[in-house]
C-alpha cells in the first residue's frame, strides 16, 4: 500500500468520523460544518440515498455523463410555500436542482404519518421552473415515504393545501329581467365542493344561496330594486380545507323597454303669425326623437333640422304652411316607431259672431232670430219642450207662438244638454215651457207647460231684469242686471246654491254672489262668472265638475281653483269649461269620454288646459262633448253620435280637440245639447250634426245619425 493511498483512507475515516461526531451533536439538518460526499452517478445509473431514508434510484441511461448527486434534509432557497399549505415533514434538497434526466427517476421522500390529520389526504410536492410548488402526479405510498417518478430535481416536501382558485368569479351586469352567471375554476386535490354566497349589504355579510353547490351559479331573472349592486362569492372545499373566492359585483340596469306611444300629435289651429306646437309622448329606454314634415298631404316626409325633442314648435307660421303635415319619429336600440300625422290649419281670426241666437237641449233645438220677433223650436216633444202647445216631435223647425200677454222682442233663449225645456227672456222678464217636474221653470208648480209661462221670485212678483238664463238637467239660472244669480228647481246636490238641498218652485237668490257677468247650468251643478275675471260653483261635484281640488259637493259657491281672467264659461252633464283672456281653453270634472281635451280620461278636479289648437274665440259644451271656435271649429269628447262632426262616430271619443269637418269657412257659435250640436254662421244660416232620433238635425229627416254638418231646414238668425 502506497503512502498516498493510506493518506487518502485516513482523510476518508477522518472525515466519516467528524460527520458522525457532528450528527450526534445535534448538528443542523441544512448547514453542515464540511461538505457531504456526493456520490457521482453516471450513465449506468445508481441509487443515492439521503437523510431519514430519502433516496433517488437513476436508471441505467438515465444521465449522460457522470454527476454528483446529494440529498440533503433543507429549505434553504426553496419558494415559500403555498396559502394554506400543510407539510407532515421535512423540506428535501435533491440537487443538483434542476437536473434532467433521459428517462424518469424513482424518488423516495419520506414523512411522519403521525402529522397527517385523520382522513385528510397528502400527495409530493415539488417545486418547477417558475418558482412556484406543484403537487407530483402518481405518487404512492410506500410505508412512511412517498414515492413517485420524476424527470428532473428540485425541492420535495409532503404535505396537502386547500383548493387554489385560479379563476375568480368575474362582476358581472345584465339588464333587468336577465339572469347573471358566475363561475369559479380551482386546482387542488378533488373532490370538490362548493358553496356560493350573496351580499345585499356591499360585502358587510354574506349568505349561502340554497342549492348554489356548483363551479357555476345562476342567478334567477334580476330585478333591479334588490339585485342591483348584490355580491357574489363562493367558497370552494375540499379534505384539506376550503377557500373563499373574491366577491363578484352584479350590476342590474334598467330592462331596455322598446320604443311605444302613449299619446300623439295633435292637430294644431293657430292664426298666421302665431306659433304652433306639436308633442308626442312615448315610453321606452333612451328614445331619440326626430319631427318629419310634409307639403304634399302626405306622400313625403322629410326631417325637420334640430327637431329631436318631444315636442316641436314651428315658430311664427305663415298662410304657406297651411294643411303641412307633421309626425315624429321615436327610436331606440329595439326599433322605431312612427306617430300618427298631425294637421296644421293656419287662418286668421274669424269675424265675431253676433250674440247667441241658438240652444240645443235633450232631444230638441231652439232658435230666435236677430229681432227678437220669432222663436223657433224642433225634434222631441218629450215634456212639451217645444213649447208650441201642438204635441209631438217635428224634424224641421217651426214657431213656438207667443201668447198675446208675453212681451216682445225675445232677447235670449235657453235650453241645455240634459235639459226637457226651455227659456227665454223677453222685455227683461223670464218665461219658460216644458218639462217642470221639480219646478224648474219657477212658476210655482211642478206641471209640463206646453206654452211659455212666466218665472216667479220666491216671493210671488215675477223675475224681472233678467239679462242672462241657463238651464241644468232639471234646475234654472238667470242672472239679472245687478249682477244677482237666482235658481230654481232640483236641489239634491245644492245646485241652486242656497246653502240648501231644497226643491225650490220660485226662484231664490244665490246668497252672497254678486258681480256676475255670465252664468252656466250643468247637469247639476251650477257656474258663475264674476267681473274680476274668477269663476264660482256649487251643486254636484261627484266628478270634480266645481273645480275646487274636492269632489265634494256643495250647496254654496266656491271659487274654481287657480282662475283668473277668464271670460266666457259653459258646463256640459259634468264637465266644464272656462275661455281665458289669452284665448286659451281650460276645463275640468268627469273625462271619462275626453271631453277636458287634455289627452287623458282622467278626472280633473282643477282646470287643465285643452290640447289641440292655440286660441279660442268662443266654447260650448253639452252632455259629454266640448266645442270652441278657434281659426277653424274644434271639438273634443263623446262622439258616439257623430257630435264631434268628423264624418264618422269612431273613435267614439277623443281627447283633444279636432277639427269640425264640412262646415263653411267662417266664424261660428254653438249650442251642445246631450247628444247633437247646433252651429250659428256669421251669415245667419244654422248648421246641425249628431244625433237625430227625434228630428232634433231639423234636416227634414228623422231617424239616422248625421255625422257631417248639414244645414237646419229654412232658419237664418240674422
Amino acid at each position: 500500500m502506497s503512502h498516498r493511498i493510506m493518506s487518502t483512507r485516513i482523510a476518508a475515516v477522518l472525515l466519516s468520523g467528524l460527520s458522525v461526531l457532528l450528527a450526534a451533536c445535534g448538528g443542523s439538518d441544512e448547514t453542515l460544518l464540511l461538505p457531504p460526499v456526493t456520490p457521482m452517478v453516471g450513465p449506468a445509473g445508481g441509487t443515492v440515498s439521503g437523510p431519514n431514508g430519502a433516496q433517488v434510484a437513476i436508471p441505467p441511461g438515465a444521465l449522460a455523463a457522470n454527476t454528483s448527486i446529494a440529498i440533503t434534509q433543507s429549505s434553504q432557497g426553496a419558494p415559500a410555500m403555498p396559502a394554506g399549505f400543510a407539510s407532515f415533514g421535512a423540506t428535501y434538497a435533491f440537487t443538483p436542482h434542476g437536473t434532467s434526466f433521459a428517462m424518469p427517476v424513482t424518488v423516495t421522500v419520506p414523512f411522519d404519518p403521525g402529522q397527517v390529520p385523520n382522513g385528510a389526504i397528502h400527495d409530493l410536492y415539488k417545486t418547477n421552473a417558475q418558482g412556484g410548488w406543484e403537487p407530483v402526479a402518481g405518487a404512492s405510498v410506500v410505508g412512511n415515504a412517498l414515492v413517485a417518478q420524476v424527470g428532473s430535481f428540485s425541492f420535495f416536501i409532503i404535505g396537502n393545501q386547500p383548493p387554489q382558485i385560479t379563476q375568480q368569479p368575474a362582476d358581472a351586469s345584465v339588464v333587468e329581467g336577465q339572469t347573471a352567471t358566475f363561475s369559479v375554476t380551482a386546482l387542488g386535490t378533488p373532490p370538490f365542493s362548493y358553496q356560493w354566497q350573496r351580499s345585499g349589504d356591499g360585502g358587510a355579510s354574506f349568505i349561502d344561496i340554497p342549492g348554489a353547490t356548483a363551479s357555476s351559479y345562476t342567478t334567477a331573472a334580476t330585478v333591479l330594486a334588490t339585485d342591483n349592486g348584490a355580491r357574489v362569492r363562493v367558497i370552494v372545499s375540499n379534505l384539506e380545507g376550503a377557500t373563499t373566492s373574491v366577491a363578484a359585483l352584479l350590476t342590474v340596469a334598467a330592462s331596455i323597454v322598446p320604443p311605444s306611444i302613449t299619446q300623439q300629435p295633435q292637430d294644431v289651429s293657430v292664426a298666421a303669425g302665431a306659433d304652433a306646437t306639436f308633442t308626442v309622448v312615448a315610453i321606452g329606454t333612451n328614445v331619440s326623437y326626430q319631427w318629419q314634415r310634409s307639403n304634399d298631404g302626405g306622400t313625403t316626409f322629410a326631417d325637420i333640422a334640430g327637431a329631436t325633442n318631444a315636442s316641436f314648435t314651428l315658430v311664427g307660421v305663415q298662410a304657406s304652411d297651411n294643411n303641412a303635415q307633421f309626425r315624429a319619429r321615436v327610436s331606440n336600440g329595439l326599433g322605431t316607431v312612427t306617430s300618427n300625422v298631425a294637421r296644421l290649419a293656419v287662418g286668421t281670426p274669424p269675424p265675431p259672431v253676433a250674440g247667441v241666437r241658438i240652444a240645443a237641449g235633450n232631444g230638441f233645438s231652439l232658435a230666435r232670430n236677430a229681432a227678437g220677433t220669432a222663436v223657433s223650436s224642433w225634434g222631441s216633444d218629450s215634456g212639451e219642450a217645444l213649447g208650441n202647445g201642438a204635441g209631438g216631435d217635428r224634424n224641421v223647425p217651426g214657431p213656438i207662438p207667443l201668447p198675446g200677454f208675453v212681451p216682445q222682442p225675445a232677447t235670449a233663449i235657453a235650453t241645455g244638454g240634459g235639459s226637457r225645456h226651455g227659456l227665454m227672456i223677453s222685455d227683461s222678464t223670464v218665461w219658460g215651457w216644458g218639462y217642470n217636474g221639480f219646478g224648474q221653470l219657477g212658476n210655482g208648480n211642478t206641471n209640463s207647460q206646453p206654452i211659455p209661462l212666466p218665472m216667479t221670485h220666491d216671493n210671488g212678483f215675477v223675475v224681472t231684469g233678467a239679462t242672462a238664463i241657463s238651464t241644468g238637467t232639471l234646475h234654472s239660472l238667470v242672472l239679472r242686471n245687478d249682477g244677482l244669480v237666482f235658481a230654481v228647481g232640483f236641489n239634491s246636490s245644492g245646485q241652486l246654491g242656497d246653502g240648501t238641498t231644497t226643491d225650490r218652485l220660485r226662484a231664490v237668490a244665490v246668497p252672497g254672489l254678486t258681480n256676475v257677468t255670465a252664468i252656466a247650468a250643468g247637469g247639476h251643478f251650477s257656474l258663475a262668472l264674476r267681473a274680476d275675471g274668477t269663476v264660482w260653483a256649487w251643486g254636484a261635484n261627484g266628478s270634480g265638475q266645481l273645480g275646487d281640488g274636492t269632489f265634494i259637493s256643495r250647496s254654496s259657491p266656491v271659487q274654481v281653483s287657480g282662475l283668473s281672467g277668464v271670460t266666457a264659461i259653459a258646463a256640459g252633464d259634468e264637465h266644464a269649461l272656462a275661455l281665458l283672456g289669452t284665448g286659451a281653453v281650460v276645463a275640468w270634472g268627469a273625462n271619462s269620454e275626453g271631453q277636458l281635451g287634455d289627452n287623458s280620461t282622467t278626472p280633473r278636479s282643477t282646470p287643465v288646459g285643452v290640447l289641440g289648437f292655440s286660441r279660442a274665440f268662443s266654447i260650448a259644451a253639452g252632455g259629454n262633448t266640448s266645442i270652441a271656435m278657434s281659426e277653424v271649429p274644434m271639438a273634443w269628447g263623446s262622439n258616439s253620435s257623430g257630435q264631434l262632426g268628423t264624418g264618422s262616430a269612431a273613435p267614439s271619443f277623443r281627447s283633444s280637440a279636432a277639427p269640425v269637418s264640412a262646415l263653411p269657412g267662417g266664424a261660428y257659435r254653438f249650442a251642445v245639447g246631450a247628444n247633437h250640436v247646433l252651429a250659428q254662421h256669421n251669415d245667419g244660416t244654422v248648421w246641425a250634426w249628431g244625433a237625430n232620433d227625434s228630428g232634433q238635425i231639423g234636416n227634414g229627416v228623422t231617424g239616422s245619425d248625421v255625422l257631417t254638418p248639414v244645414q237646419v231646414t229654412g232658419l237664418n238668425v240674422n
